[in-house]
């Protein structure tokens, strides 16, 4: 292996510490990804990344303890994320990772929404774009479309070109009835990030608001070319195809839905997708 030989001709290769821990990432093996990731922190500790690296590890980790070691796990992932961001305060892959480490623990594991809220601000000083968009987050959670807008809205202002912006601004729209500028939205997504299958699953979405089902499947089909484990494009491109009357193809997209639980976290998607299956009369 490559790496291996790097790093038995150097062992002090910080960069190769990190690419074996994201390979071990990738394979779900979080004790040896943390454990490369410590030494690439070891040898250079002013790189985000390895931080970031570190934290993803925790998180898997997180998945397997038990619960009286997950507090433990979880404030740790929560220290790594902290440090990538302190280390490098720009680093957009940072302050995304630890805004939805906010985001989504609990108060008891130093997150929440208002620390959520915080961060985005504070983020907005220093990335303009990015702090709009995390601060829309936080208002989509609290079911304020109009707040949703006027975030994305001053994110674009700051640069036209980003992206994520254009998808919480087009479903802020759906909710509000605007359909034809949540499409609008959802193609400018499509034309900047055509590699990102949630870019077309949005679109898709747009499409099945305006009641246009072709257009909704062909855009979900899209998505899953990019993605074929896009849980949220193989439920939605079930339901399209259930109500364009062809329900085999159907079965078969909810059944690949409820079957990717072990490659994404998505219960709502899945419970959903099990739920269609059951009033087809089929099984899982």
């Amino acid at each position: 292996m490559l790496l291996e030989r790097a790093l038995q001709s150097d062992p002090r290769n910080a960069e190769a510490m990190g690419m074996m821990s994201g390979l071990y990432l990738a394979s779900k093996t979080p004790d040896k990804a943390l454990e490369f990731s410590e030494k690439a922190i070891q040898i250079d500790p002013v790189k985000a990344r390895y931080y970031l690296a570190k934290g993803k590890a925790l998180n898997l980790r997180l998945q397997q303890v038990n619960v009286l070691r997950k507090l433990s796990v979880a404030n740790e992932m929560r220290g790594a994320f902290e440090k990538g961001v302190q280390v490098e305060p720009k680093n957009r892959e940072a302050r995304y990772a630890l805004f939805d480490y906010y985001f989504k623990a609990p108060g008891i594991a130093g997150g929440g929404l208002d620390k959520a809220k915080a961060f985005a601000e504070q983020t907005q000083a220093l990335d303009a774009p990015v702090g709009h968009y995390l601060k829309a987050m936080v208002f989509q959670k609290q079911k304020n479309p109009g707040a949703v807008q006027a975030e994305c809205r001053l994110a674009l202002t700051a640069d036209p070109r980003y992206a994520p912006a254009y998808n919480l601004l087009g479903y802020a729209e759906l909710e509000m009835k605007q359909v034809d500028l949540a499409l609008e939205h959802f193609r400018k997504q499509v034309d900047l990030d055509p590699e990102n299958a949630n870019s077309y699953d949005s679109l898709g979405d747009g499409w099945m608001a305006k009641g246009r089902l072709e257009e909704a499947i062909q855009s979900y089909r899209k998505a899953l070319s990019i993605n074929p484990l896009f849980i949220a494009a193989q439920r939605h491109l079930g339901t399209a195809l259930e109500q364009t009357g062809r329900r085999e193809e159907a079965i078969q997209h909810y059944r690949q839905c409820a079957q990717l639980w072990g490659q994404q976290g998505n219960p709502a998607a899945i419970a959903e997708c099990k739920a269609r299956l059951k009033a087809l009369g089929m099984k899982e």
